[in-house]
């Protein structure tokens, strides 16, 4: 995400421990899993996260550049909500947050709201190991988010790299709508910019 943020609604927390691989639950060694379970984060599930979102960025190269605080990454400054989703061992698989308010002028006029009632997914990611299994961890951590939205009285928005991945047609899927496309503010380490679209929530 690269959203111009209002103001910060608290720091980004920190977290000292050792990047290091997740280890596989024995459910999902033996293909065993029984439940998924989508709850608010708290500040225990931080290390979870981080070595979740290593493997992704192994993976995926997100995000694009590796933070050198990555739990702070995790609650960027704005952050209002959070989510994860934990397999039946407490093992990370997924994550999602959401800030407010969000300095997007053209989005907010789009939806007929003030930028105050606007707000953004971010820092969206499912483990590899929890892909193609039906699951859909994506879906419901983005159902989250609106359920949440709806209830704060909020509309919600993301902007996705224009790249062909799979994070589009997941949204798209999911009835986001597409109302604009812009370029990064920033560069890849090949020095390149990626388009990006910018969608709404249904």
């Amino acid at each position: 995400m690269h959203l111009q943020l209002k103001t910060a609604a608290g720091a980004p927390l920190a977290y000292t421990g050792h990047t290091r691989r997740p280890a596989i639950s024995r459910s999902w060694a033996l293909g065993m899993l029984t439940s998924v379970m989508l709850r608010v984060r708290t500040d225990a599930d931080l290390p979870g996260c981080v070595a979740t979102l290593h493997e992704v960025h192994r993976q995926d190269r997100y995000p694009t550049w590796w933070p050198e605080d990555p739990a702070g990454w995790l609650s960027p400054p704005g952050t209002v909500a959070a989510w994860v989703a934990l397999d039946d061992d407490g093992s990370v698989l997924g994550h999602l947050s959401v800030v407010s308010p969000v300095e997007d002028h053209m989005v907010a006029e789009t939806l007929g709201v003030h930028i105050d009632r606007l707000a953004a997914v971010s820092r969206l990611f499912v483990s590899p190991v929890a892909r193609g299994r039906a699951l859909r961890l994506g879906s419901r951590l983005l159902g989250a988010a609106r359920g949440w939205a709806e209830r704060s009285g909020l509309r919600l928005m993301l902007d996705v790299l224009d790249d062909g991945a799979p994070a589009v047609a997941l949204y798209e899927r999911c009835g986001w709508r597409l109302v604009d496309r812009r370029q990064t503010d920033w560069l890849t380490p090949e020095g390149l910019r990626h388009g990006v679209r910018v969608y709404v929530a249904p």
